[in-house]
């Protein structure tokens, strides 16, 4: 069954951006005006100017898909995610360019790709965490720093690291999911003690989710 990726319309709280919080399109709509306004060192002019396209995110309509998921910000330019789902991860594989899927990666990390596809092909033991860098800023992105990961029954999933620097098993879990493009292992293995990504499980799995994380 496909996966449906337009969020149902529903009014969301306004949380971004103190002091005076706002809705998600209107927080990057002010920070795109001020990354554009003349005097900005993101404006050109002796400076030089940022090399990419303050508000793409905006202009692309990305800020309906994600401002579901993303938790309230406190920083300007600087969203948070915690558990991004099939839907979100779905609707961001129909807009995102094929080259920002392919190269976007926290340092030694998986391809943003890769662990987008993994959390829509297994939602129910894949989430995604990682960060939005809105229109305020010249690297305007999104980009994964990790992934909750349910284990299946069949791997031994350790907090820590083994006697080669790895952390247990966790490697080869994430690459059956297919997240298989990291440049390094991933740098913490750890029990997820927030909120349970896996409201639709079955009842009584018991089933832990572990966070993947890569500096």
């Amino acid at each position: 069954m496909p996966v449906a990726t337009t969020p149902p319309p529903a009014p969301h709280p306004a949380r971004f951006v103190p002091p005076d919080l706002v809705d998600l399109r209107t927080a990057w709509t002010r920070e795109r005006a001020l990354a554009r306004r003349a005097g900005s060192p993101h404006h050109g002019g002796r400076g030089g100017g940022c090399p990419g396209r303050h508000g793409w995110l905006l202009d692309d309509g990305l800020d309906v898909l994600l401002e579901p998921v993303l938790a309230g910000s406190t920083t300007p330019g600087f969203y948070p995610f915690v558990a991004l789902d099939e839907r979100t991860a779905a609707g961001l594989l129909e807009r995102l360019d094929a080259v920002e899927l392919a190269t976007q990666r926290q340092n030694l990390g998986p391809s943003l790709g890769a662990v987008l596809r993994a959390v829509v092909r297994h939602p129910d033991r894949v989430r995604a965490q990682g960060y939005v860098v809105g229109p305020l800023r010249c690297d305007e992105r999104i980009t994964v720093t990790g992934v909750l990961l349910r284990p299946g029954p069949d791997v031994l999933l350790e907090p820590g690291r083994g006697p080669d620097g790895e952390p247990p098993d966790v490697v080869d879990a994430l690459a059956e999911l297919g997240i298989d493009d990291m440049h390094a292992p991933p740098d913490e293995v750890a029990p997820w003690r927030g909120r349970r990504p896996d409201d639709r499980a079955p009842a009584g799995t018991g089933t832990p989710w572990f966070r993947v994380w890569w500096d």
